[in-house]
């Protein structure tokens, strides 16, 4: 249906040709919400891309944004990618660290910040990124701006761009077309920077023919029509969201945006009563630890009742899954255990019927009108979802798509399909996508469906990482294959199962990526710290296992006239867990550089160090797998 699609300039134009008149954007204006339509959109983006042309943007240039979700992001990424330029984004929660890095790296001549702050933290750091010539605000005003402003910076706003370009799009309408016309399928769109703290982040290029490969591929696989109502509540800068509103355009959907809290999201699920929503776990596990906290606070009668009846609807919906062979599976079961099974599960669910019925009716369904009562397709991503949660939810009956990607992958490798629910799965390939699991060589195992290394290929894959051909050349072989650094196995019926991560990037369980290098070498400059890794894969925070340098700790005791018969029991005293509390505070911080999701707010002391041939190789790194299975336990402890 959209293989005619060529640049992502396309699908906007195809959009509003098909559905000029209806919705597009909902945002919020004094707590209501006020909207765009497609037809609106596009004269904004054409009028938008004339000033802009008119201040100097031209095909290929690089141009930064800092900041969070506004309507006005998108207006300004399609204006920038109309005029052939290239959008480097970020977050506004970035350090001046980071945004120097990038800014200077990329090359970019002009940047878009949310507000005067941000503002005011590129100029901050303007020696370091001296081919910046111009700033515009989103939000805010320039008398606003606290630093000095040199006299090489020009600072515009969106609004005042915006107005002129009404009197400047005749004067160059047909120069606009013909640099629209001139955009081709392998041109770069975007640079996205992985997460780096004091370390270098890697720029991930990405063309109109990778975002594209899911713009074609995933409203079909999960039957996405022209009907949908979609609720974005993920940072608009990052991959999974973006790639999300380019498939709402090629659709002809309505997206409303809204604030992760529940102030501002249960208001807007009951406007925009979305049909779809894109998350990370941490928001589904924030609406049911909610939802249990509210029952708990009543009386004792309902919180036995929903704890009843959730335990009914987990049950049942398991002996279900069971009975369609929709559990994961990694070798053929013999025929008589898989058949008494399904024997079982179904007199299960005879059982259980007409009181996950009732449940239903006493329960679920008010959890479910709390969404707008319309959800049928939340999608999951950026982190592994906490399998409670996922039974929960599967329970009340809202089934959550669960997926999976990467940024170099754009992003979207594998989603769980309506039709193959299957838990504990990121679901199949998507369309056009190969997974094959191999060993750390890139060879393929001979049985993919034990674990291994996961990787893919397909047109989604990146165009390599700017200005450094030699990390490219890591990642993607010769034939296409791209290492993502994951580690899992296949299904006996095609689906992906994640069990862990080669490469050393956390991801928490709200999406955010953390590269555990920099805080682990920050550690270390604290001279009673002797070895450290920071762990937290799928959780909310960070967490450490720290290695007490024997000798320091051993004359700290002594100073501060602590007994002990062993380094064990100087791990366990409370006098000394508070000493490295406060240590490891006062280096991980943001005054440090670093972000507050990177902060240590839990660790335990470990009294053996790590050692070559064990915990370490021969080259003294870490072996990050060994040490978190042989530290399961601790590691357990550390966010019970």
């Amino acid at each position: 249906m959209y293989e005619e699609l060529k640049t992502l300039v396309e699908v906007i134009y195809n959009a509003q040709k098909n559905s000029g008149d209806k919705d597009f954007l909902k945002y919020r204006v004094d707590e209501k919400f006020v909207s765009i339509t497609y037809n609106q959109f596009v004269e904004m983006m054409e009028v938008f891309a004339a000033s802009l042309y008119d201040i100097g943007v031209r095909k290929g240039d690089k141009v930064g944004i800092i900041s969070e979700n506004i309507y006005k992001w998108l207006i300004t990424d399609m204006a920038i990618i109309s005029l052939g330029a290239v959008d480097v984004p970020r977050g506004s929660d970035s350090t001046s660290i980071e945004i120097s890095y990038i800014l200077e790296h990329s090359d970019a001549k002009y940047c878009f910040v949310e507000n005067p702050e941000q503002a005011d933290k590129i100029l901050s750091i303007k020696k370091e990124i001296p081919k910046i010539k111009c700033l515009i605000l989103f939000t805010g005003t320039k008398s606003e701006i606290k630093g000095k402003i040199p006299k090489d910076i020009q600072i515009f706003h969106f609004d005042d761009l915006l107005k002129k370009g009404y009197t400047l799009i005749n004067k160059y309408k047909n120069k606009l077309k013909s640099i629209r016309d001139s955009i081709k399928y392998e041109d770069i769109v975007t640079i996205i920077y992985t997460s780096g703290t004091t370390g270098t982040p890697k720029g991930v290029m990405l063309t109109h023919k990778n975002i594209l490969h899911n713009v074609r591929s995933l409203p079909d696989v999960i039957h996405i029509t022209t009907n949908e109502r979609w609720l974005s509540i993920l940072p608009v800068w990052h991959v999974f969201e973006r790639t999300l509103e380019y498939i709402i355009m090629a659709t002809s959907g309505t997206m409303g945006y809204s604030k992760p809290t529940a102030r501002y999201l249960l208001p807007a699920f009951a406007e925009i009563k979305p049909t779809f929503m894109v998350s990370v776990p941490r928001i589904w596990e924030a609406l049911y630890q909610g939802i249990v906290s509210k029952v708990k606070g009543e009386s004792k009668i309902k919180w036995a009742m929903f704890s009843f009846f959730v335990k009914i609807g987990i049950s049942y919906k398991k002996a279900w899954k069971t009975l369609k062979g929709l559990m994961p599976l990694f070798d053929k079961p013999f025929f008589l255990v898989s058949f008494f099974k399904k024997v079982g599960a179904f007199f299960v669910i005879l059982f259980l019927w007409f009181w996950n019925l009732l449940g239903n009716i006493l329960v679920f369904s008010n959890i479910k009108a709390k969404t707008g009562g319309c959800l049928r397709g939340p999608v999951s991503g950026g982190g592994a979802l906490p399998e409670y949660v996922d039974n929960f939810f599967c329970a009340v009956g809202i089934e959550i798509l669960e997926g999976w990607g990467l940024t170099e992958t754009a992003p979207v490798i594998g989603v769980r399909l309506f039709e193959r629910l299957v838990p504990r799965t990121v679901g199949p390939a998507a369309p056009g996508v190969e997974i094959m699991i191999g060993d750390e060589k890139g060879r393929p195992l001979f049985n993919q469906h034990e674990k291994g290394i996961v990787y893919i290929r397909g047109d989604n894959v990146m165009a390599g990482y700017y200005k450094d051909p030699k990390k490219t050349k890591a990642v993607i072989s010769k034939d296409g294959w791209f290492n993502t650094g994951d580690l899992g196995r296949m299904t006996i019926t095609g689906e992906l199962q994640l069990t862990g991560r080669a490469k050393d990037t956390i991801v928490l369980i709200g999406g955010e990526n953390i590269e555990p290098s920099p805080i682990e070498d920050k550690l270390l400059e604290d001279p009673m710290i002797y070895q450290a890794m920071v762990v937290g894969q799928d959780k909310k925070i960070l967490g450490a296992l720290i290695v007490p340098a024997e000798e320091n700790i051993f004359e700290y005791a002594s100073i501060n006239e602590i007994s002990y018969k062993s380094i064990d029991d100087l791990c366990k005293n409370p006098n000394i867990i508070d000493e490295y509390k406060k240590n490891i505070k006062s280096k991980i911080n943001p005054k440090n550089g670093f972000r507050d999701y990177e902060r240590i707010i839990f660790f335990k002391l470990i009294p053996k160090p790590f050692e070559v041939g064990e915990e370490l190789t021969h080259s003294l790194k870490m072996k990050r797998n060994v040490i978190a299975d042989k530290y399961k336990k601790v590691i357990e402890e550390i966010f019970g």
